[in-house]
């Protein structure tokens, strides 16, 4: 019995799925299902209910859970303890990000952080939102600067900024020639969207819905700038973050256009774990963006 099988019985309860189980520790769906039955093996006994269409554990699985989890965290937590006591650690700063918000809202912060902070060596890592938390708490990371950051058990979320959204059409398209658009402009319109299950997608597909507007979904993309290309191309319209466009509308290759009857926008926010005294990169990081509870 291995602890990285522990790890995956942990977050294959945690979780609810055998599919976000497997993302989360880069395995195949089938991998996890082999994992469980090694350990229901090791055990000699069934871990979960296979009566129950939903993943539900049996008693010998609650207490396989409860052991599991305690033993896993207190390795994730010896692992970043030992990490933070390091001589070069105290000048390392691991940041997990979206691609989004690493190439262009993180580089803000980042460029004014090392005039002050030179000896700071800054590892960048690009991740699907969905796994930031996980890198976070496994030690892979010491913090992310996320949108839509959601707080959750050992991680605490530092709000930042509103990060404006905006629509972006290719420069020839027939509404550029429109200085104000309504939401309902995009009614029956080719669009390119975020991958399906994104937080900004989710809430940008929240808002069409409200309003009962129904683009035409062409493309599902999961990088900024495929959509950006895309969109240049003339193959739909998308919403995107305005930062991450600025360069492109100011050299007329996007035309970009906000909403006169509806403001988007998407929450920015640092999520990071417990930080303790000898963090001291990550300390005059949150310290750099003015965040409580970084001194």
């Amino acid at each position: 019995m291995h602890l990285e099988s522990l790890r995956i019985f942990r977050d294959l309860i945690e979780t609810g799925t055998f599919s976000k189980a497997a993302e989360l520790n880069y395995l195949t769906q089938s991998a996890v299902s082999q994992q469980l039955k090694n350990l229901e093996k090791s055990v000699g006994q069934p871990l979960l209910d296979r009566a129950s269409r939903r993943i539900k554990l049996t008693p010998a699985g609650r207490l396989f859970y409860r052991t599991a989890k305690r033993i896993v965290t207190s390795y994730e937590d010896m692992n970043a303890r030992i990490h933070s006591i390091s001589p070069e650690s105290t000048q390392r700063l691991r940041i997990a990000a979206i691609y989004s918000v690493g190439t262009y809202v993180l580089q803000r912060y980042l460029k004014e952080f090392l005039k002050t902070h030179p000896g700071v060596k800054v590892d960048i890592d690009y991740q699907k939102a969905s796994r930031i938390c996980d890198d976070i708490l496994r030690g892979r990371a010491d913090l992310s600067i996320m949108a839509y950051p959601v707080k959750r058990r050992d991680l605490a979320v530092i709000p930042l900024d509103d990060e404006e959204l905006v629509l972006i059409l290719p420069p020839r398209h027939l509404l550029c020639r429109r200085p104000k658009l309504r939401l309902a402009d995009l009614a029956g319109q080719d669009f390119i969207a975020f991958d399906r299950g994104t937080p900004t997608r989710k809430a940008i597909d929240k808002v069409l819905r409200e309003r009962g507007v129904r683009p035409k979904i062409r493309m599902e993309l999961d990088n900024i700038e495929t959509i950006k290309s895309a969109v240049s191309s003339g193959m739909g319209l998308a919403i995107v973050p305005e930062p991450t466009v600025a360069a492109e509308h100011k050299s007329n290759r996007l035309c970009l256009r906000r909403f006169s009857d509806q403001k988007l926008s998407r929450p920015l926010g640092v999520l990071v774990r417990k930080v303790r005294r000898e963090d001291k990169a990550v300390r005059a990081f949150l310290q750099h963006l003015g965040a409580p509870g970084a001194n």
